[in-house]
């Protein structure tokens, strides 16, 4: 494998022992980057408590918007399985559902739980800015709306739930009618889904979505079903939560996690000054930090990351490393599941290996 101090090739050792003494000498060392497997996270989440610094593994995009309705309000969400089996009427909204595949399992299936087994699914596909291509082999109605008005859209469909009155003329894109017969479809479901990516919807929209499907579910079954298409942010979040309770914006500075989502932004604390070294873990894509920093910069990233300044440290890392399998979040299936190696890996070691050795470093200095 290859590890880096500055543009010098150099043993493991010698970059974890490096790594040790700018994260040790650190005010507030922060660790960020796109998540990684369930032992990677554990990993990095207990380097941060050996050094009381920070975490921000949501840098996926879109992979803090469905927390801030889920703890502001509480959503309640279905999963890929039932609503393949159960979902007589599907909703997608936005372009990220083209790639989604849970989105395409589900249409594969049929809702014999719930309408019988000669049922067919009656699927709508809302604002799917020109990506309709990828799913052209499924019957469905193509409500061609503008997802930037998204906001005022839920807000309609909401009004022709509640049975007011709505403008002919419509808005967005969408007539009157169009409204009614989305709406209408979702009244009269047994078992409605709505299926969309935080990657499309802000938090605003998330609510707004909540509160149509809240209004829906007063008459039928209809629920809700965020479709995430960023497996290490996932990860991250439901490892970090069973660990310390919160999802991965965290500080360990009082010797306990503390969550804030706008306190623990990883680049509102570089801007600031407030952090004073950087890991940044990326073994999925060669992605370096999408703003500029003049941190110290500790890199466990993919093999051809460019970054806008030579890291400190560069160590290359994957996840599907040879050697044994893992526990990853499945984007197919929505639920974290075993994955073994992938034949033909780089030979990489993966990031818990990585940093289970600089936190025996870190353990024997504190002792």
């Amino acid at each position: 494998m290859a590890a880096f101090i500055g543009k010098t090739d150099v043993p493991l050792e010698s970059a974890v022992l490096r790594m040790k003494e700018l994260l040790g000498n650190a005010r507030m060392p922060l660790i960020a980057g796109h998540g990684a497997d369930v032992a990677g996270v554990r990993a990095a989440l207990r380097v941060a408590a050996q050094l009381g610094g920070t975490v921000d593994l949501c840098r996926s995009p879109g992979a803090a918007n469905l927390l801030r309705p889920l703890l502001d309000k509480g959503l309640m969400f279905t999963t890929p399985r039932e609503a393949r089996a159960r979902a007589d009427v599907l909703m997608l909204i936005g372009p990220a559902m083209a790639h989604a595949e849970a989105v395409a399992d589900i249409l594969e299936g049929q809702p014999e739980l719930s309408a019988g087994e000669s049922a067919r699914r009656d699927s709508l596909w809302l604002c799917p800015g020109g990506a309709t291509d990828a799913l052209s082999r499924f019957d469905m109605l193509v409500a061609d709306a503008d997802l930037s008005m998204i906001h005022g859209i839920l807000a309609m469909l909401n009004a022709v739930a509640r049975s007011h009155p709505v403008d002919e003329d419509g808005f967005g894109g969408l007539v009157g009618q169009d409204y009614e017969e989305i709406a209408g479809r979702l009244m009269t479901a047994r078992f409605g889904v709505i299926a969309f990516s935080p990657e499309d919807l802000d938090p605003l929209a998330i609510e707004a979505l909540s509160a149509f499907a809240e209004r829906l579910g007063e008459g039928t079954r209809v629920t809700l079903l965020p479709v995430i298409n960023h497996p290490g942010a996932q990860t991250a979040a439901l490892v970090s939560s069973w660990t310390t309770g919160f999802p991965p914006r965290l500080g360990f500075a009082r010797g306990f996690a503390e969550f804030d989502l706008w306190r623990y932004d990883a680049e509102r604390l570089c801007r600031s000054g407030e952090a004073d070294c950087l890991l940044w873990l990326s073994p999925f894509e060669a992605k370096a930090p999408d703003w500029k920093t003049d941190l110290p910069l500790i890199a466990l990233a993919r093999p051809g990351t460019v970054f806008a300044r030579t890291p400190e440290i560069f160590i290359e890392t994957e996840i599907s490393a040879d050697g044994g399998p893992t526990e990853l979040f499945s984007a197919r299936h929505q639920v974290l599941q075993p994955v073994d190696a992938e034949a033909g890996g780089m030979g990489l070691s993966p990031p818990a290996a990585i940093l289970e050795r600089l936190l025996a470093h870190l353990e024997a200095v504190a002792a």
